[in-house]
């Protein structure tokens, strides 16, 4: 029996509706995730009308001093074509958003342009330049995606520690390591060691190991209180009072808890390899 083909309404209220709920989801985004949205953006148009943007913001190791350490706060605005910057926006901005409304915008704004963006690329420029002896270049969000959707990994380990998938019990914890490696094969030119190393850079977040360098809520909440009148007039602004738990998504579509009782960034170029999601 063949299915009946949609009508042309039924697909015109289809693509309303859609377009409804995607607008709607833009307008609640917090102030940041607008702000890193409109820069990739931004940067990409810049890159499209032949600005050398991408050359500047790079992380290129054979160009590294310090002169040049913007780079390793840089590099995941600049992206190698509209798809690359297009795909990782889709995976970033629901994790981004997610993440700057449980924690704040200011505390977001300081890990983002501190440990959870350098971390990463030191670690990167590291393995690259002193263990392989290599001069990839690197370019991207994709590796801020890995650092993320490791964290929340680890918050979903915390009550389902296990996922059921084709009859193996795969632990929670595990599932960023499982789309890295998917991603290495299925993504064209894109970044393997760069992605391990935002995934390294979220697990170790997660767990609390950068807990030293983590901005301080007491002092954080002092700011605000001064700073209050300026930006509690931003629009967007999330504060430490008005943060939120935001509810769960599933990171595969099969999943199933434990049973009771059980315990438990392609070659180099002048474009660099794409640290795509």
């Amino acid at each position: 029996m063949s299915t009946p083909p949609l009508s042309a309404a039924t697909v015109q209220a289809s693509l309303s509706a859609s377009s409804a709920r995607l607008a709607t989801y833009a307008k609640r985004l917090p102030l940041f995730t607008r702000a890193i949205v409109g820069a990739v953006t931004a940067v990409y148009v810049l890159d499209l009308l032949g600005a050398p943007v991408a050359d500047w913001c790079r992380l290129d190791p054979d160009l590294m001093a310090l002169d040049q350490m913007h780079r390793t706060n840089l590099y995941p605005l600049v992206h190698s074509g509209l798809i690359h910057a297009a795909v990782n926006l889709v995976a970033l901005t629901p994790l981004l958003e997610r993440f700057e409304r449980e924690v704040g915008t200011l505390k977001t704004v300081l890990l983002i342009a501190g440990p959870l963006v350098t971390f990463p690329a030191f670690l990167y420029l590291g393995i690259e330049m002193g263990l392989l002896h290599g001069h990839t270049a690197v370019e991207g969000a994709s590796a801020l995606v890995f650092t993320f959707l490791a964290m929340e990994a680890v918050k979903t380990f915390a009550f389902q520690p296990y996922y059921t998938l084709g009859g193996m019990e795969i632990p929670s914890w595990t599932t960023p390591i499982l789309w890295m490696v998917v991603a290495t094969f299925l993504v064209p030119n894109s970044s393997f060691l760069g992605h391990f190393c935002g995934l390294i850079m979220g697990y170790a977040y997660a767990w609390r190991y950068l807990r030293l360098v983590e901005p301080s809520e007491w002092i954080l909440t002092k700011v605000e209180q001064k700073l209050g009148f300026l930006l509690f007039k931003l629009p967007w602004y999330v504060n430490l009072e008005k943060r939120t738990e935001m509810n769960y998504f599933e990171m595969l579509p099969m999943a199933s808890p434990r049973p009771a009782g059980v315990s438990g960034m392609g070659g180099t170029g002048p474009t660099g390899r794409t640290l795509s999601a």
